[in-house]
């Protein structure tokens, strides 16, 4: 299955989701939680642009103290200091594979053991628990998803949070 069709499937989007809600509610004060996938057979229509609308506002536009969609994502990537992925992913031990990711050459490859070691077996768990998938299907989902989100995210060679913004639209179809 290419990257385009794994990213139609509800359980991927509830998976990276729920791994970017991780990442937001660290910069929100833990407000970007998923809705549990209910009896773990399906995900429950939970979309990522969706959530991220609601986070935000409807897209965080306009008066009222919006929120920066933009802003937001590059924090989640690596911006701003704190938690987020990148700093995440690095001092797991993938900070080879993601710079290769950012970068404009080959990607290097990451095993799904790899990603659940970088992320931490309690986010996997976390992640699966809310999602109503295993730990190894996150592990799975996120080795394959993350390196392709990473790299079209970064076309010059640096991380873009509208870039990145752009390619979550794209992918999901949002």
């Amino acid at each position: 299955m290419d990257i385009q069709q794994m990213l139609k499937n509800p359980m991927t989007q509830a998976i990276i989701a729920a791994l970017i809600s991780k990442f937001i509610g660290s910069k929100l004060g833990g407000a970007a939680q998923p809705q549990a996938a209910g009896n773990g057979a399906s995900p429950g229509g939970i979309d990522l642009g969706g959530i991220l609308g609601g986070i935000l506002g409807g897209g965080g536009q306009g008066g009222g103290g919006g929120i920066d969609l933009g802003k937001i994502l590059g924090g989640v990537l690596g911006g701003g200091g704190g938690k987020n992925l990148v700093g995440q992913l690095t001092q797991g031990g993938l900070g080879d594979q993601l710079q290769s990711w950012i970068g404009t050459g080959a990607n290097q490859p990451a095993t799904p053991q790899q990603f659940a070691e970088a992320i931490g077996p309690d986010t996997i768990n976390e992640i699966a628990a809310e999602t109503g998938a295993t730990p190894e299907q996150v592990s799975e989902t996120i080795s394959q998803v993350v390196p392709e989100i990473v790299n079209e995210s970064s076309p010059n060679g640096q991380l873009d949070p509208a870039a990145l913004q752009t390619t979550l639209s794209k992918f999901l179809g949002s």
